[in-house]
């Protein structure tokens, strides 16, 4: 198999595992501060099955890791650099894929929120 198709292939597993909202909002979230999967079902309203079912796809693809406190499991970003990187996809959304005021206002209001960082 060519180096360029086997690259291809696993850039693919990763568009896939980030093609979905909840876990850009987990990356996101994760980004700001570690959490475990009550915090994080709280912050995205979802269930906290559902929540650990994305973070075991984010674990699979090596983006995130947990430590146990007790009996909680705290998650946190491996790979802090791909929550930048999600951000600067904004500026595709931005360039007129979907161009409705609304949308512009939570982009900007997404990108605001994202940027500001905990540290």
């Amino acid at each position: 198999m060519s180096e360029r198709k086997i690259v291809a292939q696993e850039l693919g597993k990763l568009f896939s595992v980030l093609s979905n909202p909840d876990r850009i909002r987990i990356i996101e979230e994760l980004r700001r501060e570690e959490l475990d999967v009550q915090s994080l079902s709280e912050l995205l309203e979802i269930s906290p099955s559902r929540v650990s079912q994305h973070l075991g796809q984010l674990r699979a693809m090596r983006l995130v890791e947990d430590v146990r406190d007790g009996k909680r499991h705290i998650y946190h970003l491996v790979k802090e650099d791909v929550a930048a990187w999600i951000l600067d996809g904004l500026h595709f959304t931005e360039i007129g894929l979907v161009d409705t005021s609304n949308f512009n206002k939570a982009v900007r209001k997404a990108r605001k929120i994202w940027e500001t960082r905990e540290d």
